[in-house]
């Protein structure tokens, strides 16, 4: 039997991450061998309980010891791991992950890694030195890419593949009206979906939630109904709730967490969705639902202008003008065919790419004696 450790940002609730954790499962199990699988989590038992893989603390050092050694294969991914954006304490983390793997002389796959951004150069040079000896890098996109070329990185066989969740499949149409139903959301109108997120970084503070709440009422008023959609629960019910206080008319929320497969199913009912969090736009992809990209990291800019797709704002650099995003979703309703058909052609390559992840394991895992 061959151990497979897979590391990253699992246990939060973040859907976007454990609808990962799901597509790289659901992956390795078509692969039809002999293989366990152990996560690092920060909520073992929840990741146990909900997707069948043995899972140990990820900030237990003991644990994380014995895992390591243990394994077979490192699988380091997928999500955006290797940045200091959050914190240099979350890419030392990491770092540390790879570097003991590697003196253990474990077999190690970077696997649809976004990278960065990196800003401190002590970092940049840290992983240019400790990624450099990994076995093969499969990329979510050319902007990681480049990014690992200005740190160095160019032994590993390396890949630009796709994010492992364009294969996800969704639970039933059925259970997204459910669910719907159970949130009191009415379906005799367009649904737009909004998925937003904090972000203290952005230039002109928490103006955007007051723009964002400006065009929700002014697309109620023209006829859709809005329903906000925390794709990290937790963290995104909070934002969620101050857009819909600024609002005069009535809107609807996801008021429970759910799945990621119910998640990408609800996503499935919007006619439009209006997204921060870059999972809610690969989900809207995947089921073939024209968006709007609200940019805050340059992952979430490089997806939307993949998949064909309009940006409403950076708000990195400038201001998000809920004048400008009501004129942007009238322009998606007015050609709505023409940006179904734009959408499917782009995402149908994405699918496949995002499946030479799993052939690049399998040749990995075939090579690795257990």
């Amino acid at each position: 039997m061959t151990e497979v450790l897979i590391t990253g940002y699992h246990g939060y609730g973040n859907t976007g991450d454990e609808a990962i954790l799901i597509a790289i499962k659901e992956g390795i199990d078509k692969m039809k061998a002999d293989i366990r699988l152990t996560a690092l989590s920060y909520d073992p038992k929840f990741t146990k309980n909900e997707y069948g893989i043995n899972a140990v603390k990820k900030f237990n050092v003991f644990q994380v010891f014995r895992a390591v050694a243990k394994c077979d294969v490192l699988l380091f991914g997928g999500g955006t791991l290797l940045q200091d954006i959050s914190s240099t304490r979350s890419l030392i983390y990491y770092l540390s992950i790879l570097k003991l793997a590697k003196l253990l002389r474990k077999r190690i796959m970077v696997y649809a890694n976004g990278i960065g951004p990196v800003t401190r150069p002590r970092n940049r040079r840290l992983i240019g030195r400790i990624v450099n000896k990994v076995d093969v890098i499969t990329l979510r996109e050319e902007l990681s890419l480049k990014e690992l070329k200005d740190m160095n990185v160019t032994s590993p066989p390396t890949y630009i593949t796709a994010d492992p969740v364009f294969n996800l499949q969704s639970e039933s149409r059925k259970t997204a009206l459910d669910i719907l139903a159970r949130e009191g959301v009415p379906t005799d109108k367009p649904i737009v979906g909004i998925a937003i997120r904090e972000w203290k970084k952005s230039k002109y503070g928490e103006e955007y939630v007051r723009e964002i709440a400006i065009a929700c009422d002014s697309l109620i008023r023209s006829g859709k109904t809005v329903l906000f959609i925390p794709m990290e629960f937790r963290a995104d019910l909070g934002i969620s709730e101050r857009a819909r206080q600024q609002m005069e008319e009535k809107s609807y929320i996801l008021s429970s967490p759910y799945r990621p497969k119910e998640i990408l199913a609800v996503v499935g009912e919007m006619s439009l969705i209006i997204g921060m969090r870059l999972h809610s736009l690969i989900f809207a992809g995947i089921k073939n639902v024209p968006m709007l990209g609200i940019v805050y990291d340059p992952k979430v800019e490089h997806y939307i202008d993949l998949l064909g797709m309009c940006r409403a704002a950076d708000i990195r650099t400038e201001r998000l003008s809920g004048a400008e995003l009501v004129k942007l979703s009238s322009d998606v309703f007015e050609s709505y065919d023409e940006y179904k058909d734009i959408l499917a052609k782009k995402t149908a390559p994405l699918m496949e790419k995002a499946r030479k992840n799993d052939k690049l394991l399998k040749e990995l895992i075939k090579k690795t004696r257990p």
